[in-house]
């Protein structure tokens, strides 16, 4: 039975590209993948091998496993692929203070998915020099870690009455400053704590938005001032 096996469907050097071809999809994957879990990014070395390898086994797959069958689609698995690679896509996309990340990372899974397509497929060089581009550019493009970092700053003050809320909001609105938010908490005297957080960058003058603050209201007290940096 088992040479009948062998003898029938068993071709070595088939069987050897196929190991070549799936060490290869790993390799890039792994290329693509160390670059990522360096910049400590949601997606690192095991989600690339593992979607590189999943995607050559399934171009394998759909090229010679329907060999015997007398109608047979080729793409019809391969092209799950770019559906599947979807779901892992939009998992690692999300937003935080109005701004989008985690799309340079999707987009490296859904290019090493093709990679791994295109060596499944035979195209052994040309998936490694795609592999290699992908890495070259995501290293030359890379912001350093002081650039990458949204800075915040937050002023906590006294007010009586909470009206001075949307003219602080339209004020930085005119002034074009991000991801803005105004904040009021009742205390224990009837005064409230109004808190402004803003994105801090270079051109943000905090004794400018304090002036404008305290002339909008004679009575208001500023009480401190924190600047926050995180990376992202």
């Amino acid at each position: 039975m088992v040479e009948t096996i062998l003898s029938r469907n068993f071709d070595a050097i088939l069987e050897v590209r196929h190991l070549i071809a799936i060490i290869l999809a790993c390799l890039c994957g792994w290329a693509i993948g160390h670059e990522r879990k360096s910049r400590n990014k949601q997606a690192g070395i095991k989600t690339h091998v593992i979607v590189a390898l999943t995607s050559a086994l399934m171009m394998l797959i759909s090229k010679e496993a329907f060999l015997d069958t007398s109608k047979f689609d080729t793409a019809r698995v391969a092209a799950q692929v770019v559906s599947g690679i979807s779901f892992i896509g939009g998992g690692i996309i999300f937003m935080r203070d109005k701004k989008i990340s985690g799309i340079t990372t999707a987009s490296g899974i859904w290019a090493t998915a093709g990679i791994g397509l295109a060596i499944g497929g035979g195209m052994w060089i040309f998936g490694v020099v795609c592999a290699a581009v992908v890495v070259i550019i995501q290293l030359l493009t890379h912001e350093s870690p002081l650039k990458a970092q949204n800075r915040q700053v937050s002023i906590h003050c006294l007010v009586p009455d909470v009206a001075i809320m949307q003219k602080i909001y339209d004020f930085c609105h005119l002034e074009d400053y991000q991801s803005i938010q105004v904040e009021a908490k009742e205390l224990e005297d009837g005064q409230y704590e109004l808190i402004l957080r803003v994105e801090h960058d270079e051109e943000i003058v905090i004794e400018k938005i304090q002036e404008y603050m305290e002339e909008q209201h004679s009575d208001l007290e500023v009480k401190k001032i924190k600047f926050k940096t995180e990376e992202y």
